[in-house]
């Protein structure tokens, strides 16, 4: 599992892509686009959580095909927000996927030119169809997590699909990302939901369309 995954992470440009890092994923990802989630609604509101949940189903869905792709999920352990660390799992266990564990040594999230702090953890790695999981329960999930709402899902959670080189990443109930190695996977999808680009970011983003 491991070996066929980095295998098809070949296409990136940098040789030092490494998977217990997922910083060095994120930065070999071309083009990407960043959405609003939650927005306008106040933190720790139902609606808030729903609509951070039904955005976050419609991006992915609209980015990601019905197809094969791997899920990462990075997990670091002891979290302020795990009050259900293993529905997670719970979720993806019953569905048909393949899946490899693997103890590690997990970089956290840091900035370029920054020492790399490591941290024991764990990186699960699954692969099947997108149809073959419940990743709107995941997504709910994550959107509960600091609105202290349950279940929750405080690990990291990233889709991956090969056959298109495509990339989604939904963090919080602030946002998700989507990563593409193409300008014009994304093209559609920023126009699209342009009422929901990150204001901050669109003109970082419109220059990859140019």
């Amino acid at each position: 599992m491991r070996k066929q995954l980095e295998s098809d992470l070949a296409y990136m440009k940098d040789s030092q892509s490494n998977l217990t890092d997922f910083n060095t994923i994120e930065r070999n990802l071309k083009f990407h686009l960043r959405f609003e989630l939650g927005d306008p609604f106040e933190n720790e509101t139902e609606e808030r959580v729903e609509q951070a949940t039904k955005r976050a189903i419609e991006l992915f869905e609209n980015h990601i095909e019905d197809s094969e792709l791997y899920i990462l999920t990075y997990d670091f352990g002891d979290d302020m927000f795990a009050r259900t660390p293993s529905y997670l799992y719970e979720l993806l266990d019953k569905a048909e996927l393949r899946k490899g564990e693997y103890q590690e040594n997990l970089a956290i999230r840091y900035f370029i030119g920054e020492e790399v702090e490591r941290e024991n953890g764990q990186l699960n790695i699954y692969f099947g169809n997108r149809s073959s999981f419940d990743y709107k329960s995941i997504f709910k999930g994550i959107a509960n997590t600091e609105m202290g709402f349950d279940p929750t899902i405080h690990q990291l959670v990233y889709f991956f699909q090969p056959n298109t080189k495509r990339w989604f990443w939904m963090y919080d109930d602030r946002g998700c990302l989507m990563f593409s190695n193409e300008a014009t996977d994304l093209i559609d999808n920023y126009r699209k939901f342009d009422s929901w680009i990150v204001e901050v970011q669109r003109p970082e983003m419109a220059k990859q369309f140019e």
